[in-house]
């Protein structure tokens, strides 16, 4: 999926305030600043950390600069929410239609291939090809290829989990337009289906090490 240049007004998703709030306090990550319009004409600003109920009312946090104040608000009373630096965000507001901006040092098709070679407790299938050629797309695979590699030393920490790692002859990995993150038994091995040029999920060593133990 190759999103237009202005790819983040066009592909936001219309969200509820307190959705957005919700959603921000719950993602990886530091959220960015917001600016909370109440219905009495005050405007708050921080960062959402929680979403929680008290009382049978749902309040959000915000928290100030290092250290800042911590504001409590009622959700009800929330009419609108200014995000401030959304693209740090996009795959939030976007519904995961949008990956995160790449930071950092790029990453290369050569320097992937280099890095995840397979082996025999690796058993590593990557359609090369298939990847994106976007920066964000060669990130997400390096960060899913990363993750794979951490869940499967994970799995092999102990005796029963050796010995289900072993029957796994092939890992897979395939780019697929469209696709939800997934996991799923093969003839001989796993194989992993991802949209790599939309957003992965925040936690994504979580999300790989629950469907990969699922499938174990």
């Amino acid at each position: 999926m190759n999103a237009p240049r202005d790819g983040l007004s066009q592909l936001a998703e219309a969200l509820a305030p307190a959705t957005v709030l919700r959603r921000l306090a719950d993602g990886a990550g530091e959220a960015p600043e917001v600016g909370l319009h109440l219905a009495g004409g005050q405007v708050l600003a921080g960062r959402p950390v929680r979403v929680d109920t008290d009382r049978g009312q749902e309040v959000v946090v915000l928290a100030g600069g290092r250290g800042g104040p911590l504001t409590y608000a009622l959700l009800a009373s929330v009419v609108a929410v200014e995000v401030r630096e959304p693209e740090r965000v996009q795959d939030v507001l976007t519904g995961g239609r949008l990956p995160p901006p790449v930071t950092g040092e790029l990453v290369t098709r050569l320097a992937l291939r280099r890095d995840f070679v397979p082996g025999d407790e690796f058993p590593l299938q990557v359609d090369w090809a298939s990847l994106p050629d976007s920066a964000p797309g060669l990130a997400n695979a390096d960060r899913l290829l990363r993750g794979l590699r951490d869940v499967a030393r994970g799995v092999g920490a102990d005796e029963l989990g050796r010995q289900a790692w072993a029957a796994i002859r092939a890992l897979r990995v395939v780019h697929r337009d469209g696709a939800a993150l997934s996991v799923r038994r093969a003839p001989d091995g796993l194989l992993v289906e991802a949209d790599l040029a939309a957003a992965l999920p925040r936690d994504l060593a979580g999300e790989l090490g629950r469907q990969i133990n699922a499938v174990l």
